[in-house]
């Protein structure tokens, strides 16, 4: 497996808000040990478990990976419906009554650690 993943952690409750979910992930594992996708989770609220990727490792932004990410993360709101405001040059979207940025440290990328027998090369 390998390609960017997007985890929103949101869902819309009977009224129509938009809410966070428990996790941002509600699966126990994610990554196995062949895998090579990069997964980014919306977790402005730091809900991800470290156990649910024991394969993979949080790696911080680049500058570069954060214009790529932001781009796709605002277009799957779009697709989702989500309204993306602007004031001030930071953008941000409304769960739940807040004003939640979109910026690098509401987010998580998880990456696969790599090293097992026979993956070396991926």
């Amino acid at each position: 497996m390998g390609g960017n993943f997007f985890f929103g952690g949101l869902h819309f409750d009977n009224k129509g808000n938009l809410r966070l979910n428990e996790r941002p992930y509600l699966g126990t594992k994610m990554l196995g040990g062949a895998s090579r996708g990069n997964f980014l989770f919306f977790d402005p609220e730091n809900r991800l478990v470290a156990a649910q990727y024991v394969h993979g490792v949080l790696k911080d932004f680049s500058d570069e990976e954060w214009r790529y990410f932001c781009g796709k993360i605002k277009e799957s709101f779009e697709l989702a419906n989500i309204a993306v405001h602007s004031e001030n040059g930071a953008e941000y979207i409304f769960i739940e009554d807040k004003k939640v940025k979109i910026a690098p440290e509401n987010f998580k990328l998880v990456v696969p650690k790599g090293g097992l027998k026979g993956y070396e090369s991926h």
